[in-house]
Protein backbone atom coordinates (compact mmCIF):
# COMPACT_ATOMS: atom_id res chain seq x y z
CA UNK A 1 0.00 0.00 0.00
CA UNK A 2 1.37 3.24 -1.06
CA UNK A 3 2.16 6.03 1.24
CA UNK A 4 -0.67 8.37 -0.22
CA UNK A 5 -3.16 5.35 0.02
CA UNK A 6 -2.24 4.85 3.70
CA UNK A 7 -3.40 8.42 4.22
CA UNK A 8 -6.21 8.26 2.37
CA UNK A 9 -7.50 5.20 4.39
CA UNK A 10 -6.69 6.72 7.88
CA UNK A 11 -8.39 10.49 6.88
CA UNK A 12 -11.73 8.23 6.00
CA UNK A 13 -11.09 6.27 8.90
CA UNK A 14 -11.33 9.30 11.26
CA UNK A 15 -14.49 10.82 9.41
CA UNK A 16 -12.75 12.53 6.08
CA UNK A 17 -14.10 11.46 3.28
CA UNK A 18 -13.11 11.20 -0.35
CA UNK A 19 -14.43 14.83 -1.05
CA UNK A 20 -13.01 16.42 2.09
CA UNK A 21 -16.18 16.43 4.27
CA UNK A 22 -16.03 15.54 7.65
CA UNK A 23 -18.49 12.65 7.89
CA UNK A 24 -18.31 9.04 8.82
CA UNK A 25 -20.62 5.85 7.28
CA UNK A 26 -24.55 6.55 7.47
CA UNK A 27 -24.82 4.45 10.21
CA UNK A 28 -21.85 5.56 12.60
CA UNK A 29 -22.42 9.28 11.25
CA UNK A 30 -26.17 8.72 12.73
CA UNK A 31 -24.87 7.90 15.40
CA UNK A 32 -21.98 10.58 16.49
CA UNK A 33 -25.05 12.99 15.31
CA UNK A 34 -27.27 11.62 17.89
CA UNK A 35 -24.38 11.36 20.69
CA UNK A 36 -23.36 14.90 20.68
CA UNK A 37 -27.31 16.64 20.28
CA UNK A 38 -28.07 16.98 23.69
CA UNK A 39 -24.57 18.80 24.30
CA UNK A 40 -24.53 20.73 20.77
CA UNK A 41 -27.90 22.04 22.00
CA UNK A 42 -26.64 23.35 25.49
CA UNK A 43 -23.57 25.03 23.87
CA UNK A 44 -25.60 26.49 21.44
CA UNK A 45 -28.22 28.12 24.15
CA UNK A 46 -25.48 29.20 26.38
CA UNK A 47 -23.14 30.72 23.51
CA UNK A 48 -26.18 32.34 22.27
CA UNK A 49 -27.27 34.26 25.39
CA UNK A 50 -23.04 35.64 25.76
CA UNK A 51 -23.45 36.44 21.51
CA UNK A 52 -26.67 38.53 22.30
CA UNK A 53 -25.56 40.06 24.80
CA UNK A 54 -22.03 40.91 23.12
CA UNK A 55 -23.67 42.00 20.41
CA UNK A 56 -25.80 44.85 21.86
CA UNK A 57 -22.55 45.81 23.75
CA UNK A 58 -21.45 46.86 20.07
CA UNK A 59 -24.30 49.85 20.53
CA UNK A 60 -21.50 51.77 21.91
CA UNK A 61 -18.92 51.38 18.66
CA UNK A 62 -22.20 52.05 16.43
CA UNK A 63 -22.63 55.62 18.35
CA UNK A 64 -19.30 56.27 17.87
CA UNK A 65 -18.52 55.32 14.33
CA UNK A 66 -22.09 55.65 12.78
CA UNK A 67 -23.18 58.58 14.59
CA UNK A 68 -25.57 59.29 11.42
CA UNK A 69 -27.10 55.88 11.63
CA UNK A 70 -27.27 55.41 15.27
CA UNK A 71 -30.85 55.15 15.19
CA UNK A 72 -31.01 52.36 12.83
CA UNK A 73 -28.30 50.28 15.09
CA UNK A 74 -30.03 50.90 17.73
CA UNK A 75 -33.72 49.44 16.32
CA UNK A 76 -31.84 47.29 14.58
CA UNK A 77 -30.25 45.61 17.55
CA UNK A 78 -32.83 46.29 19.87
CA UNK A 79 -36.48 45.71 18.21
CA UNK A 80 -35.16 43.24 15.60
CA UNK A 81 -32.35 41.14 16.74
CA UNK A 82 -32.82 40.74 19.73
CA UNK A 83 -36.31 40.09 20.44
CA UNK A 84 -35.69 36.90 17.57
CA UNK A 85 -32.69 35.70 19.22
CA UNK A 86 -34.58 35.36 22.68
CA UNK A 87 -37.77 33.91 21.37
CA UNK A 88 -35.35 31.40 19.60
CA UNK A 89 -33.43 30.96 23.10
CA UNK A 90 -36.14 30.78 25.38
CA UNK A 91 -38.09 27.92 22.83
CA UNK A 92 -35.10 25.87 22.83
CA UNK A 93 -35.14 26.31 27.05
CA UNK A 94 -38.89 25.64 27.73
CA UNK A 95 -39.39 22.86 24.51
CA UNK A 96 -35.77 21.06 25.14
CA UNK A 97 -37.49 17.64 24.86
CA UNK A 98 -39.07 18.98 21.77
CA UNK A 99 -36.59 20.26 20.53
CA UNK A 100 -34.41 17.52 20.38
CA UNK A 101 -35.93 15.21 18.65
CA UNK A 102 -36.11 17.72 15.47
CA UNK A 103 -33.08 16.62 13.40
CA UNK A 104 -29.95 17.58 14.37
CA UNK A 105 -29.06 19.63 11.05
CA UNK A 106 -32.59 21.99 12.21
CA UNK A 107 -30.81 23.20 15.18
CA UNK A 108 -27.59 23.72 13.45
CA UNK A 109 -28.69 25.73 10.59
CA UNK A 110 -30.70 28.07 13.00
CA UNK A 111 -27.84 28.79 14.92
CA UNK A 112 -25.75 29.40 11.94
CA UNK A 113 -28.44 31.78 10.20
CA UNK A 114 -28.32 33.61 13.37
CA UNK A 115 -24.88 34.85 12.81
CA UNK A 116 -25.90 35.72 8.81
CA UNK A 117 -28.59 37.77 10.29
CA UNK A 118 -26.57 39.64 13.03
CA UNK A 119 -24.24 40.43 9.92
CA UNK A 120 -27.20 41.57 8.06
CA UNK A 121 -27.67 44.17 10.93
CA UNK A 122 -24.10 45.81 10.01
CA UNK A 123 -24.76 45.40 6.35
CA UNK A 124 -28.13 47.60 6.24
CA UNK A 125 -25.82 50.12 8.11
CA UNK A 126 -22.83 50.21 5.80
CA UNK A 127 -25.25 49.86 3.36
CA UNK A 128 -26.67 53.59 4.17
CA UNK A 129 -23.94 55.52 6.52
CA UNK A 130 -22.33 58.59 5.29
CA UNK A 131 -19.81 58.39 8.26
CA UNK A 132 -16.26 58.51 7.13
CA UNK A 133 -15.30 55.67 9.81
CA UNK A 134 -17.36 53.18 7.49
CA UNK A 135 -14.45 50.68 6.31
CA UNK A 136 -13.10 50.46 10.09
CA UNK A 137 -17.06 49.79 10.91
CA UNK A 138 -17.10 46.99 8.63
CA UNK A 139 -14.68 45.48 10.87
CA UNK A 140 -17.50 44.46 13.11
CA UNK A 141 -17.83 41.29 10.57
CA UNK A 142 -14.77 40.17 12.31
CA UNK A 143 -16.19 39.17 15.82
CA UNK A 144 -19.05 37.67 14.13
CA UNK A 145 -17.17 35.44 11.96
CA UNK A 146 -14.55 34.49 14.84
CA UNK A 147 -17.71 33.93 17.18
CA UNK A 148 -19.56 31.45 14.83
CA UNK A 149 -16.40 29.39 13.81
CA UNK A 150 -14.70 29.13 16.65
CA UNK A 151 -17.19 29.99 20.04
CA UNK A 152 -20.56 28.57 18.57
CA UNK A 153 -18.43 26.10 16.42
CA UNK A 154 -20.64 25.43 13.37
CA UNK A 155 -20.34 21.94 11.40
CA UNK A 156 -17.46 22.36 9.20
CA UNK A 157 -19.45 22.65 6.53
CA UNK A 158 -21.84 24.83 7.81
CA UNK A 159 -18.95 26.79 9.21
CA UNK A 160 -17.79 27.10 5.51
CA UNK A 161 -21.23 28.61 4.24
CA UNK A 162 -21.24 30.95 7.26
CA UNK A 163 -17.40 32.29 6.44
CA UNK A 164 -18.32 32.74 2.52
CA UNK A 165 -21.59 34.67 2.93
CA UNK A 166 -19.81 36.73 5.69
CA UNK A 167 -16.99 37.25 2.64
CA UNK A 168 -20.10 38.01 0.27
CA UNK A 169 -21.48 40.53 2.27
CA UNK A 170 -18.47 42.23 3.65
CA UNK A 171 -18.27 42.89 -0.73
CA UNK A 172 -21.57 44.01 -0.81
CA UNK A 173 -21.15 46.72 1.71
CA UNK A 174 -17.89 47.73 -0.50
CA UNK A 175 -19.61 47.85 -3.71
CA UNK A 176 -23.01 48.29 -3.06
CA UNK A 177 -22.83 51.45 0.02
CA UNK A 178 -24.69 54.75 -1.06
CA UNK A 179 -22.86 57.12 1.03
CA UNK A 180 -19.76 58.91 0.25
CA UNK A 181 -17.03 57.87 -0.98
CA UNK A 182 -14.31 56.49 2.22
CA UNK A 183 -11.61 59.03 2.99
CA UNK A 184 -9.12 56.23 3.47
CA UNK A 185 -10.29 53.83 0.04
CA UNK A 186 -6.26 52.39 0.03
CA UNK A 187 -7.90 50.33 3.63
CA UNK A 188 -10.18 48.69 2.02
CA UNK A 189 -8.15 46.14 -0.10
CA UNK A 190 -6.36 45.56 3.66
CA UNK A 191 -9.32 44.96 5.39
CA UNK A 192 -10.72 42.32 2.93
CA UNK A 193 -7.53 40.36 3.29
CA UNK A 194 -8.16 40.42 6.65
CA UNK A 195 -11.46 39.28 6.62
CA UNK A 196 -9.87 36.51 4.35
CA UNK A 197 -6.92 35.29 6.86
CA UNK A 198 -9.21 35.71 9.86
CA UNK A 199 -11.79 33.46 7.84
CA UNK A 200 -8.99 30.68 6.84
CA UNK A 201 -7.67 30.32 10.06
CA UNK A 202 -10.77 30.20 11.75
CA UNK A 203 -11.91 27.49 9.62
CA UNK A 204 -8.78 25.74 10.42
CA UNK A 205 -9.45 25.83 13.84
CA UNK A 206 -13.03 24.65 13.22
CA UNK A 207 -11.36 21.98 11.21
CA UNK A 208 -9.46 20.98 13.62
CA UNK A 209 -11.53 20.68 16.22
CA UNK A 210 -14.03 18.54 14.59
CA UNK A 211 -11.89 16.57 12.75
CA UNK A 212 -10.85 15.67 16.93
CA UNK A 213 -14.53 15.37 18.11
CA UNK A 214 -15.26 12.85 15.54
CA UNK A 215 -11.65 11.35 16.56
CA UNK A 216 -12.69 10.81 20.14
CA UNK A 217 -16.25 9.41 19.26
CA UNK A 218 -14.95 6.70 17.19
CA UNK A 219 -12.25 5.76 19.90
CA UNK A 220 -15.72 5.73 22.58
CA UNK A 221 -16.93 3.66 19.81
CA UNK A 222 -14.35 0.75 19.80
CA UNK A 223 -13.72 1.09 23.02
CA UNK A 224 -17.16 0.79 23.54
CA UNK A 225 -17.05 -1.99 20.93
CA UNK A 226 -13.87 -3.93 22.57
CA UNK A 227 -15.81 -3.93 26.01
CA UNK A 228 -19.01 -5.56 24.70
CA UNK A 229 -16.46 -8.31 23.04
CA UNK A 230 -14.77 -8.45 26.03
CA UNK A 231 -17.96 -8.99 28.11
CA UNK A 232 -19.49 -11.19 25.69
CA UNK A 233 -16.33 -13.65 25.83
CA UNK A 234 -16.21 -13.81 29.25
CA UNK A 235 -19.83 -14.55 29.33
CA UNK A 236 -18.39 -17.03 26.73
CA UNK A 237 -15.62 -18.59 28.97
CA UNK A 238 -18.23 -18.54 31.88
CA UNK A 239 -20.82 -20.62 30.15
CA UNK A 240 -17.72 -22.92 28.98
CA UNK A 241 -16.37 -23.38 32.84
CA UNK A 242 -19.88 -24.33 33.60
CA UNK A 243 -20.20 -26.62 30.24
CA UNK A 244 -18.80 -30.37 29.92
CA UNK A 245 -16.71 -30.13 26.26
CA UNK A 246 -17.61 -33.31 24.98
CA UNK A 247 -21.50 -34.14 25.93
CA UNK A 248 -22.58 -29.75 25.72
CA UNK A 249 -24.62 -30.77 29.30
CA UNK A 250 -23.41 -28.88 32.71
CA UNK A 251 -20.53 -30.07 34.31
CA UNK A 252 -20.08 -30.93 37.92
CA UNK A 253 -19.03 -27.51 38.89
CA UNK A 254 -22.67 -25.74 37.44
CA UNK A 255 -24.40 -29.14 39.13
CA UNK A 256 -22.85 -28.22 42.30
CA UNK A 257 -24.09 -24.96 42.41
CA UNK A 258 -27.74 -25.63 41.09
CA UNK A 259 -27.04 -28.67 43.61
CA UNK A 260 -26.44 -26.21 46.48
CA UNK A 261 -29.40 -23.92 45.42
CA UNK A 262 -31.80 -26.49 45.20
CA UNK A 263 -30.63 -28.43 48.27
CA UNK A 264 -31.49 -25.22 50.47
CA UNK A 265 -34.73 -24.51 49.45
CA UNK A 266 -35.93 -28.04 50.05
CA UNK A 267 -34.21 -27.62 53.60
CA UNK A 268 -36.43 -25.10 54.25
CA UNK A 269 -40.00 -26.21 52.49
CA UNK A 270 -39.46 -29.62 54.04
CA UNK A 271 -40.21 -30.77 50.50
CA UNK A 272 -38.62 -34.05 49.08
CA UNK A 273 -35.84 -34.53 45.89
CA UNK A 274 -34.21 -37.20 44.09
CA UNK A 275 -30.33 -37.91 43.16
CA UNK A 276 -29.77 -40.30 40.13
CA UNK A 277 -26.66 -41.90 38.68
CA UNK A 278 -26.70 -43.09 35.22
CA UNK A 279 -23.66 -45.33 34.20
CA UNK A 280 -22.92 -46.26 30.33
CA UNK A 281 -23.18 -50.18 30.71
CA UNK A 282 -20.09 -51.66 29.36
CA UNK A 283 -18.04 -48.45 28.06
CA UNK A 284 -14.84 -49.40 28.30
CA UNK A 285 -15.39 -52.57 26.14
CA UNK A 286 -17.31 -49.76 23.54
CA UNK A 287 -14.13 -47.61 23.43
CA UNK A 288 -11.87 -50.84 23.36
CA UNK A 289 -13.97 -52.65 20.25
CA UNK A 290 -14.99 -49.27 18.55
CA UNK A 291 -12.52 -47.22 19.49
CA UNK A 292 -12.56 -43.86 21.48
CA UNK A 293 -13.90 -41.66 18.44
CA UNK A 294 -17.00 -43.92 18.37
CA UNK A 295 -16.77 -43.37 21.97
CA UNK A 296 -16.80 -39.97 22.55
CA UNK A 297 -20.24 -40.13 19.74
CA UNK A 298 -21.35 -42.26 21.95
CA UNK A 299 -21.44 -40.18 25.45
CA UNK A 300 -22.70 -37.52 23.18
CA UNK A 301 -25.68 -38.75 21.97
CA UNK A 302 -26.38 -40.29 25.39
CA UNK A 303 -26.12 -37.18 26.69
CA UNK A 304 -28.67 -35.67 24.03
CA UNK A 305 -31.08 -38.21 24.83
CA UNK A 306 -30.79 -37.89 28.40
CA UNK A 307 -31.39 -34.39 27.64
CA UNK A 308 -34.39 -34.65 25.89
CA UNK A 309 -35.88 -36.63 28.02
CA UNK A 310 -35.92 -34.40 30.98
CA UNK A 311 -36.62 -31.54 28.88
CA UNK A 312 -40.54 -30.92 29.78
CA UNK A 313 -39.41 -31.19 33.80
CA UNK A 314 -37.38 -29.02 35.70
CA UNK A 315 -34.43 -31.89 36.35
CA UNK A 316 -30.51 -30.88 36.13
CA UNK A 317 -28.59 -33.46 34.08
CA UNK A 318 -24.63 -33.27 34.65
CA UNK A 319 -21.48 -34.89 33.45
CA UNK A 320 -20.43 -36.64 36.59
CA UNK A 321 -17.28 -37.59 34.97
CA UNK A 322 -15.95 -40.89 32.48
CA UNK A 323 -19.20 -42.59 31.39
CA UNK A 324 -21.48 -41.15 34.15
CA UNK A 325 -23.95 -38.52 34.41
CA UNK A 326 -25.62 -37.31 37.37
CA UNK A 327 -29.50 -35.78 37.87
CA UNK A 328 -31.15 -33.92 40.11
CA UNK A 329 -35.00 -34.14 39.82
CA UNK A 330 -36.39 -31.16 42.96
CA UNK A 331 -40.12 -31.76 44.25
CA UNK A 332 -40.38 -35.48 43.49
CA UNK A 333 -41.74 -38.27 44.95
CA UNK A 334 -40.67 -41.93 44.81
CA UNK A 335 -43.55 -42.51 42.20
CA UNK A 336 -42.26 -39.73 40.11
CA UNK A 337 -38.84 -40.61 40.80
CA UNK A 338 -38.85 -44.13 39.54
CA UNK A 339 -41.28 -43.14 36.23
CA UNK A 340 -38.59 -40.33 35.32
CA UNK A 341 -35.25 -42.78 35.52
CA UNK A 342 -37.22 -45.51 33.76
CA UNK A 343 -37.99 -43.19 30.86
CA UNK A 344 -34.14 -41.85 30.47
CA UNK A 345 -33.26 -46.01 30.74
CA UNK A 346 -35.53 -46.46 27.92
CA UNK A 347 -34.48 -43.47 26.09
CA UNK A 348 -31.29 -44.79 25.92
CA UNK A 349 -32.13 -48.29 24.47
CA UNK A 350 -33.85 -46.44 22.36
CA UNK A 351 -31.30 -44.95 20.36
CA UNK A 352 -30.40 -48.49 19.49
CA UNK A 353 -26.60 -47.97 19.25
CA UNK A 354 -24.62 -50.88 18.50
CA UNK A 355 -22.96 -52.58 21.18
CA UNK A 356 -21.04 -55.74 20.10
CA UNK A 357 -18.81 -55.58 23.21
CA UNK A 358 -22.01 -55.82 25.40
CA UNK A 359 -22.59 -58.84 27.65
CA UNK A 360 -25.83 -57.08 28.43
CA UNK A 361 -28.07 -56.08 24.87
CA UNK A 362 -26.60 -55.62 21.56
CA UNK A 363 -26.92 -51.98 21.88
CA UNK A 364 -25.99 -49.28 24.30
CA UNK A 365 -27.89 -49.02 27.38
CA UNK A 366 -27.24 -47.19 30.66
CA UNK A 367 -28.26 -48.36 34.63
CA UNK A 368 -29.38 -45.97 37.07
CA UNK A 369 -29.38 -46.24 41.04
CA UNK A 370 -31.95 -43.59 42.41
CA UNK A 371 -32.12 -42.66 45.99
CA UNK A 372 -34.41 -39.56 47.93
CA UNK A 373 -34.68 -37.69 50.86
CA UNK A 374 -36.07 -34.36 52.57
CA UNK A 375 -32.69 -31.87 53.56
CA UNK A 376 -35.05 -30.98 56.54
CA UNK A 377 -35.81 -34.03 58.06
CA UNK A 378 -33.18 -36.99 57.32
CA UNK A 379 -30.19 -35.35 58.27
CA UNK A 380 -28.63 -36.30 55.24
CA UNK A 381 -26.36 -33.65 53.46
CA UNK A 382 -25.82 -33.69 49.50
CA UNK A 383 -22.69 -35.86 49.38
CA UNK A 384 -24.22 -38.57 51.30
CA UNK A 385 -27.39 -38.84 49.24
CA UNK A 386 -24.99 -39.28 46.09
CA UNK A 387 -23.49 -41.87 48.26
CA UNK A 388 -26.95 -43.50 48.21
CA UNK A 389 -27.40 -43.08 44.20
CA UNK A 390 -23.96 -44.45 43.79
CA UNK A 391 -24.74 -47.45 46.06
CA UNK A 392 -27.80 -47.94 44.50
CA UNK A 393 -26.33 -47.60 40.86
CA UNK A 394 -23.32 -50.50 41.94
CA UNK A 395 -26.96 -52.63 43.04
CA UNK A 396 -28.39 -52.20 39.33
CA UNK A 397 -24.98 -53.02 37.74
CA UNK A 398 -24.77 -56.68 39.89
CA UNK A 399 -28.44 -57.31 38.94
CA UNK A 400 -27.96 -57.37 35.12
CA UNK A 401 -27.33 -53.73 34.16
CA UNK A 402 -29.79 -51.63 31.88
CA UNK A 403 -32.09 -51.24 34.94
CA UNK A 404 -33.12 -48.43 37.55
CA UNK A 405 -32.50 -49.31 40.97
CA UNK A 406 -34.24 -47.34 43.80
CA UNK A 407 -32.45 -46.92 47.29
CA UNK A 408 -34.10 -47.98 50.24
CA UNK A 409 -32.23 -47.27 53.02
CA UNK A 410 -34.00 -46.63 56.20
CA UNK A 411 -34.33 -42.48 56.42
CA UNK A 412 -31.70 -40.97 59.15
CA UNK A 413 -30.06 -44.06 58.89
Amino acid sequence: MTLLATGRSLLTGLGLNRFGRLRFEPAEEARFIQDGKAARQTHFLISGIFSLVAFNLFLLSDWMMVPDRFDLALRLRLLVYTPVALFFLVVSWRFRDFALQLPAAITEWVAMLGGVFAALCLVAVLLVTDSPYAGMYRGGLLPILVFGTLVMRFRFQLAVVFCLSLIALHLLTVFGAQGVRPPYPELEAPMFLLLLAVAFYTLAMNFRTEFEERLRFQRKERSAALRRELEASQARLETLSRQDALTGVPNRRRFDEVAWQCWQRHHQTGEQLAVMLLDVDHFKAFNDHHGHPAGDQCLRLVAKALQDTLADGDGTLARWGGEEFIVLLPHTDEVVAHRVADRLVQSVRALQLRHEASSTREVVTISAGVALGRPAMDGRDLSAMVALADRALYQAKHEGRDRLVMDRTPKGS
